[in-house]
């Protein structure tokens, strides 16, 4: 049995996205990210950290290219394309770290929906890369309501990986900013207890 679901920002349907949902399946809950945000102190890390990537960057491209029509000699012309392509990298990284943060700030309430079934919670998410990811409910599942100022967070998978250093690191899935995580932490709460 499939469901069609998909909400835009103004709750209207833009686009369909079948939800696998089982025969004894019901939607109890969804959800999207609240607007904005959320962990400041990241951002304004990642920008400021981003800014000298992106002004270096940046700098390089325009003096490749200020340089390139005054070349006099094919050698001189090459050293102003390499110094341009060698500043394009640099330019990518600082905009993606300076520019990121906002990007996904404005983008993720309307690409990201999240539904909680009686057996299972749905991260849906759409636009440029398209995913589906399900969570089921057991009694088993590890579940964490993280609260922040303006939203909270409801982890409810975590899973332990090796990253490419051979290093140990928690890797977590869930209900990400939104703003009624008590009410849904409490409703996975209940359906962990009704599995028992």
């Amino acid at each position: 049995m499939y469901a069609d679901y998909g909400a835009g920002e103004e709750g209207g349907i833009v686009t369909v996205y079948p939800l696998p949902l089982g025969p004894d399946e019901t939607l109890l809950w969804e959800g999207s990210p609240v607007p904005g945000l959320h962990q400041r102190a990241k951002a304004i890390f990642l920008m400021v950290f981003g800014s000298p990537f992106l002004i270096v960057g940046v700098s390089l491209i325009f003096h490749g290219l200020w340089q390139l029509p005054k070349a006099g000699t094919f050698a001189d012309a090459g050293l102003a394309l390499f110094v341009t392509a060698f500043g394009v990298p640099f330019g990518g990284i600082g905009a993606f770290l300076v520019f990121g943060p906002v990007i996904e700030a404005r983008t993720a309430p309307r690409d990201i929906r999240y539904v909680l079934t009686n057996r299972a919670a749905y991260v849906v998410r759409q636009g440029r890369f398209p995913s589906l990811k399900v969570y089921p409910i057991l009694p088993s599942t590890a579940l964490e309501l993280e609260p922040g100022a303006r939203a909270s967070t409801v982890w409810l998978h975590s899973r332990l990986e090796r990253d490419s250093d051979g290093d140990l690191g928690t890797t977590k899935a869930g209900f990400e900013n939104i703003a009624e995580a008590e009410k849904v932490y409490l409703m996975i709460r209940d359906l962990q207890g009704k599995t028992e």
